[in-house]
């Protein structure tokens, strides 16, 4: 190995490996004990042979994995396959996002997502579809229709997934408007889960001071955020809202082929299926291979025969809260189905900015009338820009794609076959001073001057070709900025980090950069770890905890005792100072690692010396307990529709244990805490694209690519993800022929 900082990563990857296989198959004996087991050739049979909108028959080639790619005659028709995979594979997941987009989830959970539907029936995410859909060329608009007119033949010929048939659910047809929305949905902003957390502080004493801190006024930094919690059937409403991504470029000079590589690896709330699916199309001018989110007709990350690309969340405030106490107000009225409680009536208000948010309960703002201005109440046509980022032949053409590009926020990153990588801002971005604002919500006259001009990807940071040969991408403020682009981006251990593993003068292989997807190394978390052993040495305290401290390398691998210690220490420590801080916490799901460095910066020796040695014995007990990171420290891959008492028992879950924290590159989120529970955000997928080869392109995604309960497919990647397996998707006719030999053709209608 070219490097001892990836050869320590593989030895980690190893041991863990070896966890994985027997957990996983026991499990999987019972996991669909109460749905009937689905084969992949079962499920193949399922397909349509005709759909409307295709002009000539295409072939849907598939893989052991369920992993289609679709050849076609043009793009037309290549949307029109590609929309029957989405319609096969995800037909639940895709019927749950319409309906979170759309504000009707309560049709499906009853009263418990009432306030869930009036939420989103407020923000209205459809909003712009008419104004969007009709700025769209001819060709974009033939491709979403095509798109919508695949799913509806998976979807006819098909029998209705069985949690749709116990719900009585018989989905209705989709229409580009539908896909429209569920775009929207995938854009909400990041900034909308910060404000949520800090409503509850807003009315306490001492707020300007408070909000002073979050925003990093009083160190002349902006705050890096990191917010998640606990997954609520609110999050199918919400969970774009949270989002980060790890991405790389490295240049020819720094790989052993010659050639580009590029990685990324997205990171999401954690469920099944989860929110990507793999698939491929061909035709006579276009051949991609990438990541799609049901619902969407879109690749991201990807690889086209000149390039790949990938980005990670930008966490940009395309959002503002407006203060519209003294403003014209609108009010309508909705109707919301409630499954069992027939219909409730819902009374919204709006303001020239957008929907008064402060009217729900999410966003409690007591005594005040604030209004939710929003780039995506606004039309834009992103479609057009990703099938434009799909055709690029150059860098050139991907930054002129991303430069009609408006959300989500998203940092971008290219590798070309020529040698170029470039790295660019891709939103659409009100036009703030650099200056910190004076509050959280803002007076009409502030926010009608943001607004009046908004700023496009080539007038925000751009990067190509740097002297390094590398890019990097993990959520990070970007390093020179003109304007406010956000308040809350995220801490900078991950881009740190792959920064220092990719600036080693080592030769890149596509194996070798790989493994940087399971780095589990955080030294921040090992240097307060040491620390917390020398005051404890200065004070006499010995035991398990204190000398699994001690040992610890600072690696959260899953059969690490010291990750282990170290998190419960973490925990106990923020329950011991929390009480005597200057500002109060957010949430405890507030980058619990920098709270408590603030803590414990901010504590005197005589509490430090007081709590450590209590904090150490309470640990003792859920230490010997779990022993190790991995039984502490799990995932669970559970469906959404779990959460529903009727559905529950039969759906079941897949639990396993998993590395990585909060702030390594291998994102596994977690809050501090003293009881187990599974981790509920973190990497989620991953893609990989050597430009030397045609075929050197892999990917793999958490769970599998099914959605039907029971199929052979939804978790057969689970095992695989875990020893860091991944899927190749070639190109060449040879490597299509013995990968992908189970062929679908379809037919025009009455072909």
């Amino acid at each position: 190995m070219a490097s001892a900082n990836v050869a320590h990563i593989i030895g980690n990857l190893r041991r863990q490996s070896r966890l994985a296989g027997p957990i996983l198959r026991a499990l999987g004996q019972t996991a669909f004990a109460r749905f009937p087991n689905v084969s992949l050739n079962e499920r193949l049979a399922m397909l349509p042979t005709q759909a409307p909108g295709l002009t000539s028959p295409i072939t849907i080639r598939w893989n052991r994995n369920h992993v289609p790619f679709v050849d076609a005659v043009c793009e037309a028709d290549a949307a029109v396959g590609l929309g029957v995979v989405h319609g096969h594979l995800r037909l639940t997941q895709l019927e749950l996002m319409r309906r979170a987009a759309n504000g009707t989830l309560s049709e499906v959970a009853g009263p418990a997502a009432l306030d869930v539907d009036k939420l989103l029936r407020l923000i209205d995410f459809p909003r712009a579809t008419e104004d969007s859909l009709a700025m769209m060329p001819a060709a974009t608009q033939q491709w979403v229709q095509g798109f919508a007119d695949g799913i509806n033949a998976a979807a006819s010929h098909s029998p209705p997934p069985p949690e749709l048939r116990l719900l009585g659910i018989d989905p209705q047809p989709w229409t580009p408007e539908d896909l429209f929305a569920i775009s929207r949905l995938c854009s909400a902003d990041y900034a909308w889960r910060v404000w949520r957390a800090l409503a509850r502080l807003r009315q306490r004493e001492g707020w300007p001071g408070i909000w002073q801190a979050v925003i990093g006024e009083a160190d002349g930094e902006t705050l890096k955020e990191d917010v998640t919690a606990p997954p609520e059937l609110g999050d199918l409403a919400t969970m774009f809202t949270k989002a980060g991504s790890n991405a790389f470029a490295i240049a020819g000079s720094q790989t052993e082929s010659g050639a580009p590589i590029l990685a990324c690896d997205p990171h999401h709330l954690i469920m099944t299926p989860t929110l990507w699916l793999i698939a491929g199309y061909r035709t006579p001018s276009t051949s991609v291979w990438g990541l799609m989110i049901p619902g969407l007709p879109i690749f991201a990350p990807a690889r086209n025969a000149f390039g790949a690309w990938g980005g990670t969340n930008l966490h940009a405030t395309s959002s503002e809260l407006v203060d519209v106490s003294d403003e014209p107000l609108e009010e309508r009225q909705t109707t919301i189905r409630v499954r069992g409680g027939g219909v409730r009536q819902a009374d919204l208000r709006e303001s020239r900015f957008g929907p008064v948010i402060s009217d729900t309960p999410a966003f409690a703002l007591p005594g005040e009338t604030v209004a939710l201005t929003w780039m995506g109440h606004r039309p834009s046509d992103d479609f057009t820009a990703f099938r434009a980022m799909a055709n690029a032949s150059s860098w050139n053409d991907f930054l002129d794609a991303l430069d009609s590009y408006s959300l989500p926020g998203l940092n971008m990153i290219w590798a070309g076959k020529d040698d170029t990588i470039g790295k660019a801002v891709a939103a659409k971005l009100p036009k703030r001073p650099l200056t910190p604002p004076a509050d959280m919500v803002t007076e009409p006259t502030v926010a009608d001057a943001h607004w009046s001009d908004v700023l496009t990807a080539k007038a925000l940071p751009v990067e190509t070709d740097p002297p390094s040969g590398i890019l990097v991408s993990a959520n990070e403020a970007p390093t020179e900025q003109a304007v406010t682009i956000s308040l809350y981006f995220a801490a900078d251990h991950r881009f740190e980090r792959l920064t220092k593993l990719l600036a080693t003068g080592a030769r890149w292989t596509l194996d070798t950069a790989s493994q940087l997807f399971f780095d589990v190394y955080h030294a921040p978390s090992l240097a307060l770890s040491q620390a917390i052993v020398a005051r404890a040495d200065r004070l006499g305290v010995n035991g398990a905890v204190r000398n699994a401290l001690a040992d610890w390398d600072g690696n959260y691998a899953q059969d690490s005792a010291g990750a282990l210690a170290f998190a419960l220490t973490a925990h106990g420590l923020l329950e011991q100072l929390e009480p005597a801080a200057s500002n109060p916490a957010v949430s405890q799901f507030w980058r619990p690692f920098d709270r408590l460095r603030v803590l414990i910066d901010d504590a005197s020796e005589e509490d430090l010396n007081r709590a450590l040695p209590a904090v150490l014995e309470l640990a003792s007990r859920p230490f010997h307990e779990h022993g190790i990171w991995g039984n502490f420290h799990t995932m669970s891959l559970a469906h959404p529709l779990s959460r529903l008492p009727w559905l529950r028992r039969r759906l079941g879950a897949i639990i396993f244990p998993i590395g990585g924290s909060n702030d390594t590159v291998q994102k596994a989120m977690h809050a501090y805490s003293a009881k187990a529970s599974p981790c509920t955000f973190g990497q989620n997928a991953r893609f990989i694209a050597d430009l030397s080869d045609e075929d050197a392109t892999f990917a793999s995604i958490l769970g599998g690519q099914d959605g039907w309960p029971g199929s052979q497919t939804l978790f057969d990647q689970v095992d695989d993800w875990r020893r860091g397996h991944m899927i190749q998707l070639p190109f060449s006719d040879d490597a299509l022929t013995r990968d992908f030999p189970h062929l679908t053709t379809i037919a025009p209608p009455n072909a």
